[in-house]
């Protein structure tokens, strides 16, 4: 009888062992995946992802969804600071980092976004290159480095405001502005740019003679006025709205070069 005792003791405990033993369908939901990435219009809606991540002795509620375009400028260390932008679309994003005071300084890091974890998660090839979280409706970027988190402002996309609807209605390529001093630009379906300075009392009406596509430029070139327009695929703040442009444009006519903000159609 002694024997038998002891062969259920131990066929108990080993019974109880394999259930502490996480199934594979459990360790498979803790490994990363990446998501194919795709291009996706912005979703400006309210609406909440799961978080998928297992969790075995609490439950993690839904997370926010981020959508549009967020900004804020992070300081990076005692001399640099980095105007921080991204965009989300619904399951990938477009980051743009630009160091302040630097020119040709912009790094721009595109792939997926996943929540996990009470955070929001970016990654590039898989590899996670930030985490964001909530304070209320406020969205906060997290710097591990610093063990700080840092608000985002949200901006209004341009193509939301009624003015530049107007100017895609009117058959605009390209509508640009810029400050000190105030001017305009605009590129037209009809091959011709037109551009406004303050002091001018009407609009110089240029033909366009030749354009130059590049991967991260666009030249427009009216040789016999001595205008050259430049477009590039950065988002842009005008530093004046809450505004946020799909590039930066520059100007030069005559020799001088104007910098400012610009939405293509």
């Amino acid at each position: 009888m002694k024997w038998w005792g002891l062969v259920c003791i131990f066929t108990l405990a080993a019974c109880n062992s394999e259930s502490d033993m996480p199934s594979p369908a459990t360790a498979s939901k803790n490994s990363a995946t990446g998501v194919p990435q795709q291009s996706d219009d912005a979703d400006t809606s309210v609406s909440f992802v799961k978080d998928t991540t297992a969790h075995e002795s609490y439950t993690i509620p839904e997370i926010k969804k981020p959508s549009g375009v967020y900004q804020f400028v992070f300081p990076y260390d005692s001399k640099t600071k980095i105007l921080h932008t991204i965009a989300f679309y619904p399951t990938t994003f477009r980051l743009q980092e630009e160091y302040l005071g630097k020119n040709d300084s912009i790094v721009i890091t595109e792939g997926t976004w996943a929540p996990s974890q009470g955070f929001i998660w970016v990654y590039k090839e898989q590899l996670a290159r930030g985490r964001y979280t909530w304070k209320g409706d406020s969205l906060q970027y997290y710097s591990p480095r610093l063990n700080q988190k840092f608000s985002l402002s949200k901006l209004i996309p341009a193509p939301a405001n009624t003015v530049w609807q107007e100017k895609k209605k009117g058959g605009s390529i390209l509508f640009g502005v810029g400050n000190e001093p105030f001017w305009s630009v605009e590129v037209t379906k009809q091959d011709s740019i037109v551009l406004n300075m303050p002091d001018w009392t009407q609009s110089l009406r240029a033909k366009i003679t030749n354009t130059d596509i590049k991967a991260n430029q666009t030249v427009y070139n009216a040789v016999d006025d001595s205008l050259q327009v430049t477009v590039y695929p950065y988002f842009c703040s005008d530093g004046m709205s809450d505004c946020i442009y799909s590039n930066k444009v520059s100007v030069n006519y005559k020799g001088k070069t104007y910098h400012g903000c610009g939405q293509t159609f």
